[in-house]
């Protein structure tokens, strides 16, 4: 069967119902004004299971769908970029106007907490903007070292290993390791 202006019609209708279409509501809709597709009466219910099936109208709004979202994470993806260009220009403008209030004050105008405090900030904020760190965090009591995973050994094993190594470190004989 060819897609014809009414199919067409009674898909886009079918789209704009929106999240809880079905076709059993799209059925009625078309039973109380068939003018919307162009025609005096509507199609039967089994008509439009004919149509769906026919024209793919699940895959097609899996796709609209789809598209949908990547069109909003795109977006979102270019208002962040847009963040980001505003609040690096903003971090620098702060740095700025840090740099300058220490450049005209007195030894007694502002305080040297106050103008260390304004450059930090900016600072942090340009960072922040541009993806970079603005702080490094130690991370003690992890199991990872260099690429073994520690986790997978038992306590006993754990235990072995490091008096297998301190014998070692301290010359100790070349027995086999635990």
């Amino acid at each position: 069967m060819k897609e014809k202006t009414r199919h067409r019609l009674t898909f886009d209708l079918y789209v704009r119902m929106g999240p809880g279409r079905n076709l059993e509501a799209l059925h009625r809709a078309l039973q109380d004004d068939p003018s919307l597709i162009g025609l005096r009466r509507g199609p039967s219910r089994s008509t439009l299971d004919v149509w769906s099936s026919a024209f793919h109208w699940q895959d097609r709004l899996l796709d609209l769908e789809h598209e949908a979202a990547e069109r909003d994470r795109e977006r979102h993806l270019e208002l962040l970029q847009e963040m980001s260009e505003r609040h690096a220009k903003e971090g620098l403008a702060l740095q700025q106007k840090g740099v300058q209030r220490l450049q005209t004050l007195s030894p007694d105008g502002l305080s040297p907490s106050d103008t260390i405090r304004a450059l930090t900030e900016g600072v942090r904020l340009e960072r922040l903007a541009r993806g970079a760190p603005t702080e490094h965090v130690l991370e003690e009591g992890g199991m990872l070292y260099g690429h073994i995973d520690l986790s997978r050994f038992t306590n006993e094993e754990l235990r072995r290993l490091v008096e297998f190594a301190e014998r070692r470190a301290a010359g100790g004989g070349t027995e086999e390791s635990p």
